[in-house]
């Protein structure tokens, strides 16, 4: 079964700005690496992405932002050219500087877009007591 990722390359465009034909098949194919990486997060603290999604218009809402802002990530390092943001030349005596942009072009997303969907700090705890121990209250 396939699963629909939460973001298309027409939102991503409306949403960020037009992308051109090699972008939009790196977005489709980035859009449904991020969406997966997503639900398998998800899945590590217990929480079905696509039933709260169907659930809520708000939170499918959420999930399509964070989605297409890992994409824009992502998307903003360039493939036909060094990946950086800043660079400064000096003649003498010699120095350059770079300031890379996600330099490997990696889908990542931020803690703040976690928490935004309840996948990020979220932890349990569990134990198993046996009958010979004493449970104070």
């Amino acid at each position: 079964m396939a699963l629909t990722p939460f973001a298309t390359a027409v939102q991503l465009q409306a949403y960020w700005r037009p992308l051109t034909a090699s972008e939009t098949s790196r977005a489709n194919i980035m859009l449904t690496l991020a969406s997966n990486r997503l639900r398998v997060i998800a899945e590590d603290v217990s929480i079905n992405l696509d039933t709260k999604k169907d659930a809520s218009e708000a939170y499918a809402s959420t999930l399509q932002w964070v989605t297409m802002e890992a994409v824009k990530r992502a998307l903003q390092t360039p493939t036909d050219q060094p990946p950086v943001e800043t660079w400064a030349q000096t003649a003498g005596p010699y120095s350059e500087n770079y300031k890379y942009t996600n330099p490997s072009g990696d889908l990542w997303f931020k803690k703040t877009e976690l928490s935004a969907l309840g996948i990020y700090g979220s932890q349990s705890l569990s134990s198993i007591l046996s009958t010979n121990e004493a449970i104070y209250s």
